[in-house]
């Protein structure tokens, strides 16, 4: 059903653009806008609210391994200064080895200090810069292109499926997405104002923004020389205004250029009361490729369907919703065109800036090996815009259009709902790297009751179940190193939590986090089992 909406939806939305080209724009749209305004607005936003925060410790259900990784760090951070390796205020965490950012894990730490430590706190971080950006995304659009794209901007961040699911949970690299808008804002609001302390801003936020995802380091790059340097050639900024956004930005990147550093053999690592830049157990700058590109073809439809990982998006109803699609080309049609304008014209708008945003992102995603939706998720920030100027340009030249537009986003916006709220939950706990911590909780609490020599935690998938464990025990991170056993990359053994099958014996205690991986020999042994959900234990 949902796929016949889809295509019928799809083909309604070309019918329109083609039909209402070049009709002339109603401004009375507008004005009929401006008198209710603050009441949609209003409306809106306590619908985001609720939507963001419903259930919140239970939708996703469980911790996905690196969001458990991280709110361990987190965790240590809060208590005992240190991450889970005893490094101080890390600007790079190791996680399983090949690094984690950071931003989020110091704003988790911050939310653990004030509310205490539970799964709703460590993602409230993900909450908060989603509201603000937002608040950002609003406010540029409603300056920009007035009042009515303000409410489209609002009204398309509460139904599409992206912006709901990607803000609800702590994987760290999905603040990439409100970081960049919130950046965004800051530099529109300073090439628009040209007041010292925007730039100021900007550049702090550009900064901390490189602490969001690493893929950041290349992208931001890219789209800040595009942008600085047509203000420079159109004159419409300083090399003074440069300097302003320039310094803060290197002062906060300088920590993460010492980290490359590190990491690619030039220097030692840093250690010091106040800042550490530790050694990686591996470095995956080999990510990035040119011979990538060759393999990422099919990058939108990756990017408008879905990657096959059922905590980024279904294929039910895609990203941001299948009928988005010619309105995204539609509306990267017309920025291409007032862009060229504006060239032409020497003057800086938002559409030049989303339009070197998209290119930045896109260039940097065709080189990414595997790239799937939360690595490219800065993407979305100019995607959806492009489909909110599509929007606005069918409604703002015939009222029944615009209602036909809204209605659908609203049809598919219900099932949506029903579906990530009510059957979305039963298919992700303990499943698709998610474990729920209140179930490995009750299972080792019931274990540790026991006198048993070994308790066995497996999940020979991802082969990281000890940071479930380290997390559901709440182990301090000095314990940790004084009793971690290591093969390689991997932590096999801590204190007497075993977490590479290697022995099945009577007297110790098994506990799988997958019940699909639990052997033959232990089910058809003499052992006595219970159940907390999908997590079995045998004993």
């Amino acid at each position: 059903m949902i796929n016949i909406l889809s295509i019928i939806f799809t083909i309604i939305s070309i019918l329109l653009i083609l039909f209402l080209w070049k009709k002339p724009l109603d401004k009375k749209i507008e004005k009929k806008v401006d008198k209710v305004y603050k009441g949609i607005i209003l409306f809106l936003t306590g619908l985001f609210v609720f939507l963001l925060t419903f259930n919140l410790g239970n939708i996703p259900n469980g911790l996905h391994v690196d969001e458990a990784g991280m709110a361990y760090d987190a965790l240590n951070l809060s208590r005992y200064g240190v991450d889970r390796f005893l490094y101080q205020n890390p600007v790079y965490f190791i996680n399983f080895g090949g690094g984690q950012n950071a931003l989020y894990t110091y704003l988790a730490s911050i939310f653990i200090d004030i509310l205490g430590f539970s799964v709703e706190n460590i993602r409230l971080p993900a909450i908060l810069l989603s509201f603000i950006s937002a608040y950002c995304f609003v406010s540029m659009m409603k300056k920009e292109k007035g009042k009515l794209s303000g409410v489209i901007t609002l009204f398309l961040l509460v139904c599409l499926p992206f912006s709901i699911m990607h803000s609800r949970w702590g994987l760290e690299s999905y603040l990439l997405f409100p970081m960049i808008i919130i950046s965004c804002y800051f530099l529109y609001q300073a090439l628009t104002k040209h007041k010292k302390r925007w730039f100021i801003f900007s550049g702090i936020s550009f900064g901390l923004t490189l602490y969001t995802y690493a893929v950041s380091y290349l992208i931001l790059p890219i789209f800040l020389a595009i942008v600085l340097l047509y203000g420079l050639y159109s004159k419409k900024i300083k090399w003074s205004e440069c300097f302003l956004l320039g310094i803060p930005l290197f002062i906060l990147a300088l920590p993460l250029i010492s980290m490359l550093a590190v990491n690619n053999g030039l220097i030692n690592e840093i250690k010091t009361p106040f800042l550490s830049i530790p050694e990686l157990f591996f470095y995956r700058g080999s990510e990035f490729s040119l011979q990538n590109i060759w393999k990422n073809f099919n990058i939108f439809g990756i990017l408008f369907s879905n990657d096959g990982l059922i905590y980024n998006a279904f294929k039910e109803y895609g990203t941001v919703y299948y009928f988005s699609i010619p309105l995204c080309i539609y509306g990267f049609i017309l920025v291409c065109k007032n862009t060229i304008q504006a060239i032409k014209e020497k003057k800086i708008n938002l559409d030049g800036i989303m339009l070197a945003l998209f290119i930045s992102v896109f260039l940097i995603t065709m080189i990414l090996d595997g790239p799937n939706i939360n690595r490219a998720n800065a993407i979305y920030f100019p995607l959806i815009y492009f489909i909110i100027m599509g929007i606005s340009a069918l409604i703002s030249k015939k009222n029944w259009s615009g209602y036909i537009i809204l209605t659908m986003y609203l049809i598919m916006f219900l099932p949506f709902f029903h579906y990530y709220f009510k059957e979305y939950p039963k298919e992700v706990h303990d499943t698709y790297f998610f474990v729920s911590e209140e179930d490995i909780a009750s299972a080792l609490s019931f274990a540790s009751q026991s006198d048993a020599d070994k308790i066995y935690v497996i999940d020979e998938d991802y082969h990281q179940p000890y940071i479930y464990t380290m997390l559901a025990l709440e182990m301090d991170p000095y314990t940790f190193n004084e009793k971690k056993i290591m093969d390689g990359n991997n932590i096999i053994q801590v204190d007497k939590y075993y977490f590479r099958l290697d022995e099945i014996k009577k007297g110790n205690i098994y506990i799988f986090l997958k019940e699909n991986q639990i052997p033959e020999e232990i089910k058809n042994a003499d052992f006595k089992t219970l159940s907390f959900c999908s997590i079995k234990v045998y004993y």
